[in-house]
């Protein structure tokens, strides 16, 4: 009995020593930092306290599979919103809990999600890590945001986005994107902000059947782009302000299309010049320089100099609106960083991002 005792006395000492409560190290902002944690498997979880706070991130560390009992520990201590950067994590068990989930930079290679269970997502990052297929993500309904940049994704289907009716911002910059492919028209009521830029898209036949009545910035920057039906961006793209479709070899008759659209319609574009084949209709007038003026001068009618200074003056007023252009441009860019890093739209707005 005596030896029994001993045994469960140095039992309980030792879980003692192993538990592990878990402070704040700083806050950043609003969030709450740990560094360097280190949990190896589900085992370690045992002896794991975590702080009680709303919002958490983790720097550097290591949890190979942040699993369901990571996230039921967390869950316990009333998290809400999580962080990892640097956190060497190779698979992602994703929480039914947590509104906000922002993965950088983490050797991410697989994500498991339950179909049947209901999710309360609105915003999620897993960007520079190494997804290759994303398309379980679908379950996401509620996903307001959703960042898949840097990864290593070389084939999405669009069917994977259509039950999200609250998407507002889809990224898939920096990915390996070659194909796209779409079984079903769809439909992003809300969708806002699209980025595809640093692919490998050789045409645009995916936008056949995109349907996106709100979408205002649009990129398709640095990709292998021929062809484009502008068509589309006329009829489906009614809102869009904001169009990058620099660095692609666009032929002719795509980038005098893409010119006269965002003419007419004022938007805000990036494309590479080409040396095309002016149609007659917008040959360039003459304009004649200050020299060939003062020499006319002498010889011509009133009729003619009035005609030659309405020209003077439609060429500085094509230079001012050409700057107004270039500033408007400018802000946009601004505005889309900041929608970029903003976390939320709604309730949330005010959420400081540790990002």
């Amino acid at each position: 009995m005596v030896f029994c005792s001993v045994l469960l006395i140095s039992h309980q000492f030792s879980v003692g020593l192993l538990l592990k409560r878990y402070s704040c190290d700083n806050y950043v902002l609003s969030w709450c930092q740990l560094h360097n944690v280190t949990i190896q498997s589900d085992r370690d979880l045992q002896m794991v306290e975590f702080p009680k706070v709303l919002q958490i991130g983790f720097l550097n560390g290591s949890i190979p599979h942040f699993s369901h009992l990571m996230n039921l520990g967390l869950f316990k201590a009333g998290v809400l919103r999580i962080f990892a950067r640097g956190t060497k994590i190779s698979r992602l068990t994703l929480p039914n809990t947590i509104e906000q989930l922002y993965f950088r930079d983490n050797d991410i290679t697989s994500v498991d999600i339950e179909p049947k269970t209901k999710y309360s997502m609105k915003y999620l990052r897993i960007h520079i890590n190494k997804l290759r297929d994303v398309s379980n993500l679908r379950s996401l309904v509620n996903l307001v945001e959703l960042n898949l940049c840097d990864n290593l994704i070389e084939h999405v289907s669009f069917d994977t986005f259509a039950g999200m009716a609250y998407l507002k911002q889809l990224l898939l910059c920096g990915n390996r994107i070659k194909t796209i492919s779409t079984a079903l028209n769809i439909n992003l009521p809300n969708l806002y902000h699209l980025d595809l830029s640093g692919n490998f898209l050789f045409n645009g036949t995916f936008l056949a059947r995109w349907y996106f009545p709100r979408l205002g910035n649009f990129s398709l920057r640095d990709n292998l782009l021929t062809r484009l039906d502008v068509r589309i961006f006329s009829d489906r793209f009614t809102l869009l302000k904001i169009l990058d479709v620099e660095h692609n070899p666009l032929d002719c008759d795509t980038y005098q299309q893409l010119l006269k659209l965002v003419h007419q319609r004022k938007i805000i574009y990036n494309v590479d010049k080409r040396v095309c084949a002016i149609p007659p209709t917008i040959l360039p007038r003459f304009i004649p320089t200050g020299n060939e003026l003062d020499a006319a001068q002498g010889g011509c009618d009133l009729h003619q100099q009035i005609r030659q200074l309405k020209e003077r003056i439609y060429q500085q007023v094509k230079i001012i609106n050409s700057q107004r252009i270039e500033i408007q441009q400018l802000q946009a860019n601004l505005s889309s960083l900041m929608e970029q890093f903003d976390l939320v739209a709604d309730t949330a707005a005010h959420v400081n991002d540790p990002f």
